[in-house]
């Protein structure tokens, strides 16, 4: 047979009500930070698709290397694991 269920006290509504209200400050906190991400000059970069298809488009990013790619020097790939 199956044990009665132990009887609802009220620290339990409280412990439920705590964990209730945690859940909804971060909620809020996480929204405030999809707003704050989505506004114009926030500090997250974004990328301006039409530019960059314009540039694409005119042929200024093709065919070309990146200005800070170069090729891996020996002393780059000697130094035992350690990053330049």
């Amino acid at each position: 047979m199956i044990a009665a269920a132990r009887p609802w006290h009220p620290r339990d509504t409280r412990f439920l009500g705590l964990i209730a209200l945690a859940l909804a400050l971060i909620a809020l906190h996480l929204g405030e930070g999809l707003d704050l991400a989505a506004r114009a000059g926030s500090g997250h970069r974004v990328i301006d698709r039409q530019a960059l298809e314009r540039r694409i488009e005119a042929g200024d990013l093709r065919d070309r290397e990146a200005l800070w790619f170069h090729q891996t020097r020996p002393e780059e790939t000697s130094g035992g694991g350690r990053t330049p």
